[in-house]
Protein backbone atom coordinates (compact mmCIF):
# COMPACT_ATOMS: atom_id res chain seq x y z
CA UNK A 1 0.00 0.00 0.00
CA UNK A 2 1.35 3.38 -1.04
CA UNK A 3 1.69 5.58 2.41
CA UNK A 4 0.47 8.99 2.19
CA UNK A 5 3.59 10.96 1.53
CA UNK A 6 4.69 8.58 -1.31
CA UNK A 7 1.66 9.21 -2.93
CA UNK A 8 1.23 13.04 -2.87
CA UNK A 9 4.85 13.16 -4.22
CA UNK A 10 3.48 10.43 -7.06
CA UNK A 11 1.15 13.23 -7.64
CA UNK A 12 3.17 15.72 -8.19
CA UNK A 13 5.43 13.78 -10.90
CA UNK A 14 6.23 16.30 -14.19
CA UNK A 15 4.61 14.58 -16.93
CA UNK A 16 4.48 17.09 -19.77
CA UNK A 17 5.52 20.83 -20.88
CA UNK A 18 3.71 23.10 -23.56
CA UNK A 19 5.56 25.67 -24.69
CA UNK A 20 4.29 28.62 -26.88
CA UNK A 21 5.18 31.90 -28.00
CA UNK A 22 2.90 35.22 -27.05
CA UNK A 23 3.15 38.82 -28.93
CA UNK A 24 0.77 41.42 -27.09
CA UNK A 25 1.28 45.13 -28.35
CA UNK A 26 2.59 47.54 -26.33
CA UNK A 27 1.38 51.31 -26.02
CA UNK A 28 4.10 53.42 -26.96
CA UNK A 29 7.76 51.90 -28.23
CA UNK A 30 10.16 51.34 -25.83
CA UNK A 31 13.97 52.91 -26.94
CA UNK A 32 16.92 51.95 -24.93
CA UNK A 33 20.46 52.64 -26.00
CA UNK A 34 20.48 48.77 -26.99
CA UNK A 35 17.18 48.41 -28.83
CA UNK A 36 13.82 49.10 -29.70
CA UNK A 37 10.60 46.86 -29.25
CA UNK A 38 6.92 47.56 -29.94
CA UNK A 39 5.48 44.38 -28.16
CA UNK A 40 6.46 41.40 -25.37
CA UNK A 41 6.78 38.41 -27.75
CA UNK A 42 8.01 35.78 -25.00
CA UNK A 43 7.97 32.41 -24.66
CA UNK A 44 5.34 30.77 -22.42
CA UNK A 45 5.83 27.30 -21.29
CA UNK A 46 2.97 25.00 -19.34
CA UNK A 47 4.16 22.11 -16.83
CA UNK A 48 2.09 19.96 -16.13
CA UNK A 49 2.35 16.96 -13.03
CA UNK A 50 0.40 13.84 -13.02
CA UNK A 51 -2.23 15.52 -10.89
CA UNK A 52 -3.27 17.89 -13.30
CA UNK A 53 -1.37 21.04 -11.49
CA UNK A 54 -0.07 23.49 -14.06
CA UNK A 55 3.02 25.59 -13.42
CA UNK A 56 3.50 28.50 -15.71
CA UNK A 57 6.63 30.70 -16.85
CA UNK A 58 7.88 32.86 -19.48
CA UNK A 59 11.15 33.85 -20.53
CA UNK A 60 11.68 37.18 -22.83
CA UNK A 61 14.56 36.81 -25.71
CA UNK A 62 16.46 39.49 -25.60
CA UNK A 63 19.17 38.88 -27.35
CA UNK A 64 21.18 42.28 -27.03
CA UNK A 65 21.85 41.96 -23.57
CA UNK A 66 21.52 37.83 -22.28
CA UNK A 67 22.04 36.62 -26.26
CA UNK A 68 18.83 34.54 -25.91
CA UNK A 69 16.40 34.64 -29.19
CA UNK A 70 12.99 33.26 -29.39
CA UNK A 71 14.07 29.96 -30.90
CA UNK A 72 17.00 29.23 -28.86
CA UNK A 73 14.63 29.40 -25.88
CA UNK A 74 12.69 26.71 -27.46
CA UNK A 75 15.54 24.77 -28.20
CA UNK A 76 17.03 24.79 -24.44
CA UNK A 77 14.08 24.20 -22.78
CA UNK A 78 12.75 21.23 -25.15
CA UNK A 79 16.28 19.62 -25.37
CA UNK A 80 18.39 20.64 -22.78
CA UNK A 81 16.59 21.34 -19.95
CA UNK A 82 12.96 19.57 -19.69
CA UNK A 83 14.17 16.16 -20.41
CA UNK A 84 16.32 16.10 -17.31
CA UNK A 85 13.33 17.06 -14.91
CA UNK A 86 10.47 15.21 -16.75
CA UNK A 87 9.34 12.19 -14.50
CA UNK A 88 10.55 13.79 -11.40
CA UNK A 89 8.60 14.62 -8.29
CA UNK A 90 8.24 18.36 -7.98
CA UNK A 91 8.82 17.97 -4.33
CA UNK A 92 12.47 17.10 -5.43
CA UNK A 93 12.46 21.01 -5.12
CA UNK A 94 15.99 21.85 -4.73
CA UNK A 95 17.05 19.11 -6.98
CA UNK A 96 15.45 20.26 -9.82
CA UNK A 97 16.69 23.85 -9.34
CA UNK A 98 20.23 22.43 -9.41
CA UNK A 99 19.47 20.08 -12.26
CA UNK A 100 18.47 23.19 -14.17
CA UNK A 101 21.45 25.51 -13.56
CA UNK A 102 23.60 22.96 -14.67
CA UNK A 103 21.54 21.61 -17.70
CA UNK A 104 23.78 23.76 -20.02
CA UNK A 105 25.81 26.88 -19.99
CA UNK A 106 24.84 29.98 -20.16
CA UNK A 107 20.80 30.04 -21.54
CA UNK A 108 20.07 32.22 -18.58
CA UNK A 109 16.11 33.05 -19.85
CA UNK A 110 14.92 29.38 -20.42
CA UNK A 111 16.75 28.97 -17.17
CA UNK A 112 14.43 31.41 -15.64
CA UNK A 113 11.47 30.29 -17.49
CA UNK A 114 11.28 26.66 -15.92
CA UNK A 115 12.40 28.04 -12.72
CA UNK A 116 9.24 30.13 -12.52
CA UNK A 117 7.23 27.13 -13.29
CA UNK A 118 8.48 24.78 -10.82
CA UNK A 119 8.53 27.99 -8.24
CA UNK A 120 4.57 28.42 -9.06
CA UNK A 121 3.84 24.11 -8.74
CA UNK A 122 5.56 24.13 -5.48
CA UNK A 123 3.65 26.91 -3.73
CA UNK A 124 0.92 25.38 -5.67
CA UNK A 125 1.62 22.31 -3.27
CA UNK A 126 1.96 24.35 -0.73
CA UNK A 127 -1.18 26.21 -1.24
CA UNK A 128 0.07 29.58 -0.56
CA UNK A 129 1.13 32.48 -2.91
CA UNK A 130 4.45 32.30 -4.28
CA UNK A 131 4.98 35.65 -2.61
CA UNK A 132 4.45 33.85 0.85
CA UNK A 133 6.30 30.68 0.03
CA UNK A 134 9.20 32.82 -0.59
CA UNK A 135 8.97 34.63 2.61
CA UNK A 136 7.08 37.80 1.96
CA UNK A 137 4.28 39.79 3.49
CA UNK A 138 3.55 42.68 1.11
CA UNK A 139 1.25 41.90 -1.56
CA UNK A 140 1.29 45.77 -2.78
CA UNK A 141 4.56 47.13 -4.56
CA UNK A 142 5.33 50.49 -5.73
CA UNK A 143 7.48 50.41 -9.42
CA UNK A 144 9.23 52.45 -11.22
CA UNK A 145 8.26 53.65 -14.64
CA UNK A 146 10.54 54.05 -17.52
CA UNK A 147 10.95 56.93 -19.99
CA UNK A 148 12.23 55.89 -23.52
CA UNK A 149 15.34 58.07 -25.11
CA UNK A 150 13.69 60.07 -26.97
CA UNK A 151 14.16 64.43 -27.86
CA UNK A 152 14.21 65.82 -24.58
CA UNK A 153 10.69 67.51 -25.13
CA UNK A 154 8.77 64.47 -25.44
CA UNK A 155 10.67 62.59 -23.15
CA UNK A 156 9.43 65.54 -20.53
CA UNK A 157 6.02 65.46 -22.03
CA UNK A 158 6.19 61.19 -21.06
CA UNK A 159 7.45 62.22 -17.43
CA UNK A 160 4.73 64.75 -16.99
CA UNK A 161 1.90 62.03 -18.02
CA UNK A 162 3.65 59.37 -15.49
CA UNK A 163 3.51 61.74 -12.95
CA UNK A 164 0.02 62.62 -13.60
CA UNK A 165 -0.88 59.12 -13.45
CA UNK A 166 0.52 58.47 -10.26
CA UNK A 167 3.98 57.46 -10.48
CA UNK A 168 6.53 58.50 -8.26
CA UNK A 169 9.98 57.30 -9.08
CA UNK A 170 11.09 57.80 -12.90
CA UNK A 171 13.55 56.02 -15.02
CA UNK A 172 15.03 58.02 -17.84
CA UNK A 173 16.76 56.03 -20.57
CA UNK A 174 19.82 57.96 -21.70
CA UNK A 175 23.41 56.43 -23.37
CA UNK A 176 22.80 56.94 -26.94
CA UNK A 177 25.05 60.80 -26.70
CA UNK A 178 26.71 62.02 -23.69
CA UNK A 179 25.77 65.50 -24.33
CA UNK A 180 22.25 65.04 -25.38
CA UNK A 181 21.80 62.95 -22.09
CA UNK A 182 22.43 65.84 -19.92
CA UNK A 183 19.96 68.09 -21.57
CA UNK A 184 17.17 65.12 -21.44
CA UNK A 185 17.57 64.74 -17.48
CA UNK A 186 17.56 68.73 -17.28
CA UNK A 187 14.70 69.01 -19.31
CA UNK A 188 13.03 65.73 -17.45
CA UNK A 189 13.66 67.62 -13.94
CA UNK A 190 12.80 70.84 -14.90
CA UNK A 191 9.33 69.39 -15.71
CA UNK A 192 8.62 67.11 -12.57
CA UNK A 193 10.07 69.14 -9.92
CA UNK A 194 12.03 67.72 -7.23
CA UNK A 195 9.45 65.68 -5.44
CA UNK A 196 9.65 63.07 -7.89
CA UNK A 197 12.73 60.46 -7.45
CA UNK A 198 14.49 60.43 -11.40
CA UNK A 199 16.96 57.46 -11.82
CA UNK A 200 18.56 57.09 -14.92
CA UNK A 201 19.93 54.23 -17.10
CA UNK A 202 22.75 54.02 -19.72
CA UNK A 203 22.00 51.28 -20.81
CA UNK A 204 26.11 50.60 -20.88
CA UNK A 205 26.49 53.72 -23.70
CA UNK A 206 28.65 55.31 -22.44
CA UNK A 207 32.54 55.17 -22.56
CA UNK A 208 33.77 56.18 -18.64
CA UNK A 209 34.80 59.59 -19.55
CA UNK A 210 31.64 60.26 -21.08
CA UNK A 211 30.11 58.87 -17.74
CA UNK A 212 31.79 61.28 -15.43
CA UNK A 213 31.32 64.02 -18.16
CA UNK A 214 27.54 63.65 -17.42
CA UNK A 215 27.55 62.93 -13.69
CA UNK A 216 29.47 65.69 -13.34
CA UNK A 217 26.62 67.80 -14.95
CA UNK A 218 24.19 66.08 -13.19
CA UNK A 219 25.83 66.97 -9.23
CA UNK A 220 27.28 70.62 -10.37
CA UNK A 221 23.68 71.41 -11.93
CA UNK A 222 21.80 69.88 -8.80
CA UNK A 223 19.59 67.40 -10.95
CA UNK A 224 19.47 65.25 -7.76
CA UNK A 225 19.14 61.96 -9.88
CA UNK A 226 18.84 59.26 -6.99
CA UNK A 227 21.11 56.98 -9.42
CA UNK A 228 23.23 56.10 -12.68
CA UNK A 229 22.70 52.55 -13.86
CA UNK A 230 25.22 50.54 -15.96
CA UNK A 231 26.53 53.28 -17.49
CA UNK A 232 29.53 51.86 -19.24
CA UNK A 233 29.96 48.28 -21.22
CA UNK A 234 28.74 45.29 -19.24
CA UNK A 235 32.45 43.61 -19.42
CA UNK A 236 33.95 47.21 -18.39
CA UNK A 237 34.30 46.38 -14.55
CA UNK A 238 37.27 48.43 -13.98
CA UNK A 239 35.70 51.49 -15.84
CA UNK A 240 32.22 50.86 -13.54
CA UNK A 241 35.03 51.10 -10.38
CA UNK A 242 36.84 54.28 -12.02
CA UNK A 243 33.57 55.72 -12.30
CA UNK A 244 32.26 55.24 -8.84
CA UNK A 245 35.55 56.32 -7.12
CA UNK A 246 35.83 59.37 -9.29
CA UNK A 247 32.53 60.97 -8.59
CA UNK A 248 29.66 61.42 -5.66
CA UNK A 249 26.78 59.33 -7.13
CA UNK A 250 25.50 55.94 -7.17
CA UNK A 251 26.25 53.59 -9.43
CA UNK A 252 24.28 50.34 -10.25
CA UNK A 253 25.15 47.42 -11.89
CA UNK A 254 22.76 45.78 -14.26
CA UNK A 255 24.08 44.28 -17.29
CA UNK A 256 27.41 43.80 -15.77
CA UNK A 257 25.61 41.39 -13.26
CA UNK A 258 24.61 38.33 -14.47
CA UNK A 259 25.43 35.56 -11.92
CA UNK A 260 26.36 35.15 -8.35
CA UNK A 261 29.86 35.24 -9.47
CA UNK A 262 29.31 38.28 -11.00
CA UNK A 263 27.95 39.61 -7.91
CA UNK A 264 30.80 38.38 -6.00
CA UNK A 265 32.98 40.41 -7.64
CA UNK A 266 31.04 43.18 -8.05
CA UNK A 267 30.53 43.43 -4.48
CA UNK A 268 34.19 42.13 -2.77
CA UNK A 269 36.19 44.66 -5.56
CA UNK A 270 33.67 47.50 -4.43
CA UNK A 271 32.67 48.13 -8.57
CA UNK A 272 29.61 49.34 -7.95
CA UNK A 273 26.90 50.83 -5.39
CA UNK A 274 24.61 48.54 -5.78
CA UNK A 275 23.05 45.24 -8.17
CA UNK A 276 19.93 45.01 -10.37
CA UNK A 277 18.56 41.78 -9.87
CA UNK A 278 17.06 40.05 -13.14
CA UNK A 279 15.53 36.36 -13.25
CA UNK A 280 16.50 36.34 -17.04
CA UNK A 281 19.94 37.28 -16.17
CA UNK A 282 20.61 35.10 -13.48
CA UNK A 283 18.49 32.11 -14.94
CA UNK A 284 15.56 32.19 -12.09
CA UNK A 285 14.56 32.63 -8.36
CA UNK A 286 16.65 30.17 -7.56
CA UNK A 287 19.98 32.18 -8.31
CA UNK A 288 18.13 35.69 -7.39
CA UNK A 289 17.86 34.42 -3.82
CA UNK A 290 22.10 33.81 -3.84
CA UNK A 291 22.62 37.22 -5.30
CA UNK A 292 20.09 39.01 -2.59
CA UNK A 293 22.39 36.85 0.35
CA UNK A 294 25.24 38.21 -0.92
CA UNK A 295 24.22 41.50 -1.18
CA UNK A 296 23.09 41.23 2.17
CA UNK A 297 26.09 40.06 3.70
CA UNK A 298 27.59 43.31 2.35
CA UNK A 299 24.78 45.43 2.98
CA UNK A 300 24.58 46.77 -0.83
CA UNK A 301 21.10 48.06 -1.70
CA UNK A 302 19.51 46.25 -4.67
CA UNK A 303 17.18 46.88 -7.44
CA UNK A 304 14.87 44.28 -8.40
CA UNK A 305 14.11 44.76 -12.55
CA UNK A 306 13.08 42.63 -15.40
CA UNK A 307 13.60 42.31 -19.15
CA UNK A 308 10.34 43.27 -21.58
CA UNK A 309 8.53 40.93 -19.82
CA UNK A 310 4.73 39.16 -19.79
CA UNK A 311 2.57 39.30 -16.52
CA UNK A 312 4.14 35.91 -15.69
CA UNK A 313 7.50 36.76 -15.21
CA UNK A 314 6.17 39.77 -13.32
CA UNK A 315 4.73 38.36 -11.07
CA UNK A 316 7.52 35.54 -10.29
CA UNK A 317 9.34 38.78 -9.96
CA UNK A 318 7.10 40.61 -7.85
CA UNK A 319 6.83 37.37 -5.64
CA UNK A 320 10.14 37.69 -5.18
CA UNK A 321 9.97 41.12 -3.86
CA UNK A 322 8.20 40.71 -1.55
CA UNK A 323 9.34 41.63 1.91
CA UNK A 324 13.01 41.70 0.98
CA UNK A 325 14.40 45.21 2.58
CA UNK A 326 17.57 45.84 0.68
CA UNK A 327 15.10 46.07 -2.70
CA UNK A 328 15.19 49.61 -2.55
CA UNK A 329 13.92 50.20 -6.34
CA UNK A 330 11.24 47.96 -7.99
CA UNK A 331 11.14 48.40 -11.92
CA UNK A 332 8.72 46.04 -12.94
CA UNK A 333 6.79 48.60 -15.28
CA UNK A 334 6.39 46.11 -18.83
CA UNK A 335 2.76 45.74 -16.56
CA UNK A 336 2.24 48.89 -17.22
CA UNK A 337 3.53 49.37 -21.02
CA UNK A 338 1.33 46.84 -22.53
CA UNK A 339 -1.87 47.88 -23.72
CA UNK A 340 -4.36 45.04 -22.30
CA UNK A 341 -3.49 42.52 -19.86
CA UNK A 342 -4.67 39.08 -21.39
CA UNK A 343 -3.38 36.95 -18.55
CA UNK A 344 -6.21 35.60 -15.62
CA UNK A 345 -4.73 35.70 -12.24
CA UNK A 346 -0.99 36.74 -11.99
CA UNK A 347 -0.38 40.28 -10.58
CA UNK A 348 -2.20 43.90 -11.97
CA UNK A 349 -1.37 47.24 -11.91
CA UNK A 350 -3.68 49.44 -9.73
CA UNK A 351 -3.56 52.55 -9.22
CA UNK A 352 0.52 52.50 -10.31
CA UNK A 353 1.41 49.88 -7.87
CA UNK A 354 1.50 46.37 -8.60
CA UNK A 355 -0.51 43.57 -6.01
CA UNK A 356 0.39 40.36 -6.06
CA UNK A 357 -2.73 37.63 -6.23
CA UNK A 358 -3.68 35.63 -3.18
CA UNK A 359 -3.85 32.33 -4.62
CA UNK A 360 -1.50 29.48 -4.67
CA UNK A 361 1.88 30.04 -6.49
CA UNK A 362 1.35 32.22 -9.14
CA UNK A 363 -2.11 32.94 -9.02
CA UNK A 364 -2.63 32.72 -12.99
CA UNK A 365 -5.70 31.04 -13.91
CA UNK A 366 -5.10 31.29 -17.80
CA UNK A 367 -3.36 32.62 -20.39
CA UNK A 368 -6.40 33.78 -22.01
CA UNK A 369 -5.92 34.43 -25.74
CA UNK A 370 -2.29 35.94 -26.09
CA UNK A 371 -0.24 32.69 -26.45
CA UNK A 372 0.46 30.44 -29.66
CA UNK A 373 1.49 26.84 -28.26
CA UNK A 374 3.92 25.16 -30.97
CA UNK A 375 5.10 21.98 -29.05
CA UNK A 376 3.89 19.82 -26.44
CA UNK A 377 6.43 17.05 -25.03
CA UNK A 378 4.96 14.06 -22.84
Amino acid sequence: MIQNEEFRKYLMIIKSISIGKTKIPLKKPFITALRRADFVEDIVIQIKTQCGKIGYGSAAPTSAITGDTQDSIVFAIRNLIFPRIKDKSVLEFENLLNIIQNSCANNTSPKACVDMALHDLFAQYCNIPLYQFLGGTEKIIDTVNTISVKEPSEMAKDAIQLVEEGFKILKVKVGLNADEDIVRLKTIRKAVGYDIIVLTDANQGWTPKDAIKVIRAIESENLNINLIEQPVKAWDFEGMKYIREQTGSFIMADESCFSPRDAFRILSEKVADGLNIKLMKCGGIYNARTIYSMANTFNIPCMAGCMLESPIGLTAMASFVSGRQLIKFVDLDPIYMIKENPIVGGARLENARIVLPDKPGLGIESLGNCVEFICEIK
